[in-house]
């Protein structure tokens, strides 16, 4: 390379020794949890670790409107798969109306900017075991505990080929990656806690929302499940990966998402990892509300550039300044049309990012700017002759170096928003009683009974004589075009809902449509019918009487209207086109209330997604946790930092010393979590 200097300081691109490293890292770890560290608004964190350095780790936290799950999103950890480190980067600037996410865009920035698998080795294999001397180790430490904070990781890549689940071609096998969603298990099952983690089922949702945007069938997504817990899978090398640590180690749903590099563009590929995400968000309940797809071309306006720590001047792309033998400069901005994703090099000093880097001036050299990988612009360095020190610096006339193209269109639409618009409001003939009263376990079916299957603890309209559509005896109860109520049973608990009324439970409750109440028999074409759930394959009549409903899998949000505490779903007496009577089946996501701590003699009651500081080696005391929505806390599980601790409450557990997630289940299924970490 030519030009040359020297560091102040002195040395070239020399590679640090270990304890050097370990100490910056500590250094910039402190730094970057100082107040100055994070900078943003109130819905926004944005913090930047090891900043201007080539292993520059960026981090966006998002917050929604209103609470929901964490969903953490991880591009470039291989530096040369820019479908998903330039489709994470588009996340970074989303805003949202539920829900969380943690962006890392470029999870390992220097191999980027080499177009590097690994600068060090490959980044997703030393989840499992780092060494210390490792330079990637503070990153991973990082993103450890980011994931710590999360609910779902994915992790974006561009893979080889297109991933069949058969042999087809060379390029389109079991054995390529290209076009799947990857996860590690179809089920993972956590002994310790009981918790089960359906990967297969959630996978499979994601692909079939993909693929609804996929015209070419070449290119749509299937799922590939890796086994990699079972000794028979071809995967093991997978048990080091970023994906693996998430599920097995903190017990969260954990996917890769791969993108073929033998799709015919960059646009399509970003378009596609933008795909799979929202469906990944769709699924787990985080709402957006952006974003769009930017790829105009990286154009330098100018370097600003402080020489002697004097007055910074701004040098455009293709200009050239003069500076005095021994100068020391410094590039402290680089003006672009991106924000992100920029390093300079002073050719021949210094490292591969020299922004904010000092740097001494003995002989002249070129300043390069890249977005990523990608050369866009530069200017040069120029020495002035002896006995000139007092013109220093110098802006010489633009060199006839052509600057970078100018920006260009390539905009995709955005993304569409989730929507959860519902059918028009119950007819006043359908709503005739209250449609906001919880309903309760029906006579018969006791406070326990009720809570094991997961209702509110209201209660409904008592229960009166009739008969059933089946002709069972029943008590008489009010009735509107000949329907008094419909029988349900929810995780086996026989519940009869009045017409009008609406029943809550919780999301992932199994509710049976077992028939509709009525005084005298109904005409035999009155069918029951549960809008948004499709009971039988191809059956066209809208009966659903007999079938039963997953609510966290079979139920289709946008036949739902947003209810005090989740979807509410319409159910039917309907005759043909007529409604005869409707009650309604509110289905209530878990939602973490708050949990109430004590420590060191001090009381504290978190809500969701709070965070208290604590000393790491203290006694903390969950004592009490209450969720959203009346519902009661069914089988209840508990997580610190992804291992388990016994439910019976209050518990006793030992603050550690990194930052770390107190999650709360029920059933098996997350209610939320809250946050403590180290001060």
């Amino acid at each position: 390379m030519g030009g040359g200097g020297r560091k102040t300081g002195g040395g070239r691109k020399t590679a640090a020794m270990p304890a050097v490293l370990a100490l910056l890292t500590t250094i910039l770890l402190v730094m970057a949890a100082a107040p100055g560290g994070a900078r943003g608004q109130s819905d926004r964190q944005h913090i930047v670790y090891f900043q201007g350095t080539p292993d520059e780790l960026e981090i966006y936290k998002i917050y929604g409107r209103h609470e929901g799950p964490t969903i953490m999103v991880l591009g470039g950890i291989q530096g040369d798969e820019p479908g998903g480190f330039l489709s994470a980067d588009l996340y970074a600037d989303m805003a949202l109306k539920r829900g969380n996410l943690i962006v890392i865009p470029r999870a390992n920035f220097k191999s980027i900017i080499e177009f590097d698998r690994g600068s060090a080795g490959d980044m997703n294999r030393k989840f499992a075991e780092v060494q210390e001397t490792d330079p990637d180790r503070g990153r991973i430490e990082i993103i450890k505990n980011l994931m710590a904070e999360s609910d779902v990781f994915l992790n974006l890549h561009d893979g080889s080929g297109f991933f069949r689940p058969v042999w087809e071609s060379d390029m389109a096998n079991p054995a390529r990656y290209g076009q799947c969603i990857i996860a590690d298990a179809e089920v993972f099952s956590d002994a310790a806690s009981g918790r089960q983690i359906n990967l297969g089922r959630d996978a499979r949702r994601a692909v079939e929302i993909i693929n609804r945007d996929i015209q070419e069938k070449q290119y749509k997504f299937s799922f590939s499940n890796h086994d990699t817990l079972e000794e028979t899978s071809r995967h093991k090398e997978q048990r080091k990966s970023a994906t693996y640590y998430a599920l097995t180690r903190l017990n969260i749903p954990a996917f890769g998402i791969e993108t073929s590099k033998q799709l015919p563009s960059l646009e399509m590929k970003i378009l596609q990892h933008n795909l799979a995400v929202n469906a990944f968000m769709e699924i787990y309940g985080v709402i957006p509300e952006q974003p769009r797809i930017r790829l105009n071309q990286a154009v330098l306006q100018y370097l600003v550039i402080s020489v002697n720590g004097l007055l910074p001047v701004a040098v455009a792309d293709g200009q050239t300044l003069a500076v005095a033998p021994g100068d020391v400069i410094e590039v402290v901005h680089v003006g672009a049309n991106y924000d992100r994703g920029l390093s300079v090099d002073v050719v021949g000093l210094g490292s591969l990012n020299d922004i904010r880097l000092p740097l001494v001036i003995d002989a002249p050299t070129t300043v390069i700017a890249r977005r990523d990988n990608q050369t866009f612009g530069r200017i040069s360095l120029a020495l002035l002759p002896p006995g000139s020190e007092g013109a220093s610096p110098r802006l010489l006339p633009a060199s006839g170096q052509a600057s970078a193209a100018g920006a260009g269109a390539g905009f995709l639409p955005d993304p569409g928003a989730v929507s959860l618009a519902g059918p028009a409001e119950p007819t006043e003939t359908a709503a005739a009683a209250s449609a906001s009263v919880s309903a309760g376990a029906s006579a018969g079916a006791g406070a326990g009974a009720g809570a094991a299957a997961g209702l509110s603890s209201g209660t409904g309209a008592e229960p009166g004589a009739g008969t059933t559509a089946a002709g069972q005896a029943a008590p008489p109860r009010a009735s509107v075009n000949g329907v008094s109520g419909f029988v349900l049973e929810v995780d086996g608990v026989r519940t009869v809902l009045a017409v009008g009324e609406t029943l809550r439970v919780r999301r992932g409750a199994r509710v049976g449509l077992v028939d509709i109440e009525c005084p005298t028999p109904l005409p035999r074409d009155v069918v029951m019918n549960l809008r948004g759930f499709v009971g039988r394959a191809g059956d066209t009549t809208g009966n659903d009487k007999g079938t039963t409903a997953d609510t966290s899998t079979d139920m289709i949000p946008r036949f739902a209207k947003a209810g005090g505490g989740g979807l509410v779903y319409q159910l039917g007496a309907e005759r043909g086109p007529a409604l005869l009577a409707a009650a309604f089946l509110e289905i209530a996501g878990l939602k973490l209330k708050s949990v109430s701590l004590s420590a060191g003699g001090e009381s504290k009651t978190l809500s969701l997604g709070q965070r208290w500081g604590l000393a790491p080696g203290t006694e903390v005391t969950v004592r009490e946790v209450t969720l959203e929505s009346g519902l009661p806390l069914d089988n209840p599980g508990f997580t610190l930092g992804g291992r388990p601790f016994p439910s019976n409450l209050p518990q006793r557990v030992v603050m550690p010393g990194i930052a770390v997630s107190l999650a709360v289940f029920s059933g098996g299924e997350l209610a939320g979590k809250v946050v403590l970490f180290p001060k």
